[in-house]
């Protein structure tokens, strides 16, 4: 049995010392270490110190001998445990109802007393087995999840790209582990690609698209290729390879940092925000239907000029539904309010600005991926080239 080839720990629970006693003989002979309380307070002190493969308990002790009820209401503290050891429970003749009660509150089986010892070894085994193969089983979910993530914050900009007369800044705070919204900031000859995207969904499946997206944009970005033609091609891969139930929004733009003007194309996304210097704002979106519906659907370019002292805000629905669960989103005008009453900071600090007072606004609940990309417009003369830097998770950085 697999006593014999490793030494488990099981607690019994257990007044009448004579039982108590002959539960120690039997599991020690069997090559299992035993610890022993009397009374429900004293499993649920023993539980608190030492980690168990198993707790086999009766259910009736001194305060009632027949209800169970000392024994169920250790049953409720024990299943509000993050991961609780399994639990056997002792009845005598004639508690079979007992018994059902204690399953519903997550007892994994039952003996009877007296009790057959060959029986009882073989419930205890098995349920041993059972819970080292599901902690194995989630140990490893657990190391794949946490390699998923080390992997993905790799995918996310580690720096961005020197762009004379601009200032970018951009973050993402993911609701859970791991995220589904993506943004990415990069050279194409004279040009500078950015882009913002939303994944439907949260957790793993959404974070599993998201990296096959940045694939796709990183395999099809250049120079001469257009947001539209971009877009039209990233679509039909993932029409391809999405599931009928998925789908992302997306905003890719290409910069011309000589002339400031922006291509954009938006495939359903949030639009991102121009604020201009004099606090006249710009939406950048186009009619175009978001990725992974229709494969042929054609896309559409536009174009904006920017100027000296022009902010341009991309962002996911994360930062303005924030607020939510309270049904008060931070919403857009309070994003663009954020924006112009901020307006003299640089890139970095203006970010950090919209983070806090987002953050403030949703009580730092986020229920959603929240990332945000801020392109800052400067005076070219006056830009001294840097090193820049972008985003880990939740500080963003700047480039310059």
């Amino acid at each position: 049995m697999a006593a014999q080839q490793d030494t488990f720990n099981i607690l019994v629970g257990e007044d009448q010392p004579e039982v108590q006693h002959a539960l120690r003989l039997l599991l020690k002979n069997a090559g299992y270490k035993v610890e022993s309380a009397s009374s429900p307070d004293a499993i649920l002190s023993a539980i608190e110190a030492t980690p168990f493969d198993l707790i086999l308990m009766d259910l009736n002790y001194r305060r009632d001998t027949t209800s169970g009820s000392e024994g169920l209401e250790v049953l409720g503290t024990l299943r509000k445990l993050p991961s609780p050891p399994p639990v056997v429970v002792m009845t005598a003749w004639g508690s079979i109802e007992l018994a059902v009660q204690a399953m519903h509150l997550g007892a994994r089986d039952f003996i009877q007393k007296p009790w057959e010892n060959t029986h009882l070894l073989h419930i205890i085994e098995k349920h041993i087995n059972s819970h080292r193969a599901e902690q194995l089983r989630r140990r490893k979910q657990q190391h794949e999840i946490d390699e998923a993530v080390r992997v993905q914050k790799r995918l996310l900009p580690a720096e961005f790209p020197t762009i004379p007369g601009v200032e970018i800044a951009g973050g993402c705070q993911p609701a859970g582990a791991m995220a589904g919204d993506y943004f990415d900031v990069f050279q194409l000859g004279s040009k500078v690609g950015l882009c913002i995207a939303d994944v439907i969904g949260k957790g793993l499946p959404a974070a599993l698209m998201m990296s096959n997206l940045q694939a796709a944009v990183k395999v099809t970005a250049a120079e001469w290729v257009t947001p539209a033609e971009l877009c039209g091609r990233v679509n039909r891969l993932a029409c391809r390879n999405g599931a009928v139930d998925k789908f992302i929004s997306f905003f890719y733009a290409n910069l011309d940092p000589r002339s400031r003007k922006l291509t954009y194309c938006n495939a359903g996304h949030n639009p991102p925000i121009v604020i201009r210097a004099n606090g006249d704002t710009v939406r950048l979106e186009t009619d175009d239907l978001v990725l992974g519906q229709l494969p042929d659907w054609h896309f559409h370019d536009r174009e904006v000029q920017l100027a000296q002292g022009d902010r341009v805000v991309l962002f996911t629905d994360g930062i303005t539904d924030a607020g939510l669960h309270k049904e008060d989103e931070f919403g857009d005008d309070r994003l663009v309010a954020t924006v112009k009453t901020h307006a003299a900071l640089n890139a970095r600090d203006l970010l950090d600005k919209i983070v806090a007072e987002v953050g403030r606004h949703c009580d730092q609940t986020f229920d959603d991926d929240a990332t945000c990309l801020i392109v800052s417009v400067e005076d070219q003369a006056s830009a001294a080239p840097e090193s820049a830097h972008a985003v880990g998770a939740i500080r963003p950085e700047k480039s310059a």
